[in-house]
């Protein structure tokens, strides 16, 4: 044989395998279950029994989101968390609009925003035209002001320049303008808790009940944007250090969105709680470092399947099932986790 029959028989592909249809070879470990995260928060069983456990700290993003019809025990589940941090030595906020008696009994200190003053003007972190263009950008969605971000990013500007809510009083004859002074009167102290004593401590936020859902929203994106520059203040960090739980999270989704997609590693968690899937934007749940789906009706369930890709098992698992059901989905893992929640005892609602 030539050498160039011999150069082209070594050199030319050839088929090694004739099927009439494909197969993937893959390995045979690929049909073992994933590995379990063994350290963080412990949550329950896995459908083999396997402890499950979620740390925040280990994945790309340390916020999250725990979505669930009303009953199926999202407020125990977030309770839960809160307990589990605590015993390890992480400090939790909860920012409960309701004022659910069973969050406050597990705190030693509670703040009712509008009554308990905080210190709005003293904002570590901030630039003062950063913050106030934050602040304007927002309070188009929570009062509902199209339109009007420049005129309250000036007048916020000069607000927190002078350390004052006079400037605003000078524009009284609009009545946007009044209802947001009056707002932030009713939050702000000049002799208030500032966010640098709040930062470090275990605590309960909620708000007097005859507040308005807008007073509530105000609050709420305050409080975090204070959170956000001064844990800013404090640089990268990659361990948790403070977990914070928002009950009726829809509410600041917009701010969610923002701060999902730029502050992932400095050292504290919003776990955002909602009721239904449809309530935040989609982009949310691709940016959270963790989402748990608890049970509900089939629409509620189709619409998790879409977000997730879920398997006929993995819909059934959480379709009109019993408190304690639930699917865990980190990011970085298309795989959902089939998990039996076991709250933790004190969790439980108590009357």
């Amino acid at each position: 044989m030539s050498l160039f029959r011999l150069l082209h028989r070594a050199l030319t592909p050839r088929p090694l395998a004739l099927s009439g249809d494909l197969a993937v070879f893959a390995s045979p470990l690929s049909i073992l279950p994933p590995r379990e995260e063994v350290r963080g928060f412990f949550l329950g069983l896995d459908d083999i029994g396997r402890e499950v456990y979620i740390n925040p700290a280990a994945l790309p993003s340390m916020h999250g989101i725990i979505v669930g019809t009303t009953g199926s025990g999202k407020s125990t589940l977030a309770r839960h968390l809160v307990l589990e941090a605590i015993e390890q030595g992480i400090p939790a906020w909860v920012i409960d609009p309701h004022g659910e008696r069973s969050y406050r009994r597990l705190f030693t200190i509670g703040i009712d925003l509008g009554e308990d003053k905080v210190n709005v003007f003293h904002a570590p972190g901030w630039q003062v035209s950063e913050l106030a263009g934050e602040l304007a950008s927002y309070l188009e969605h929570v009062y509902s002001l199209r339109g009007a971000r420049f005129h309250f990013r000036e007048l916020l500007r000069r607000c927190f320049e002078n350390l004052s809510l006079d400037e605003l009083a000078r524009y009284d004859h609009l009545p946007e303008v009044k209802r947001l002074r009056e707002d932030l009167e009713k939050l702000h102290g000049e002799g208030g808790a500032t966010i640098d004593s709040l930062a470090e401590k275990s605590m309960y936020f909620t708000f007097p009940k005859l507040f308005s859902r807008e007073f509530k929203e105000l609050a709420s994106l305050i409080l975090l944007l204070l959170l956000q520059g001064y844990r800013r203040t404090l640089g990268e960090r990659h361990r948790l250090e403070l977990m914070v739980i928002l009950e009726e999270a829809h509410f600041l989704a917009p701010y969610l969105l923002d701060l999902y997609k730029e502050v992932r590693k400095f050292g504290y968690g919003v776990i955002a709680v909602t009721q239904l899937p449809r309530e935040l934007d989609p982009l949310l749940y691709q940016l959270a470092g963790f989402v748990i789906a608890l049970s509900g009706t089939e629409s509620y369930v189709n619409d998790i399947s879409l977000l997730f890709s879920l398997t006929p098992d993995e819909r059934d698992h959480i379709l009109y099932k019993v408190h304690g059901a639930a699917l865990l989905v980190r990011q970085g893992d298309p795989r959902p986790r089939k998990v039996m929640l076991k709250p933790r005892r004190e969790a439980l609602a108590q009357e």
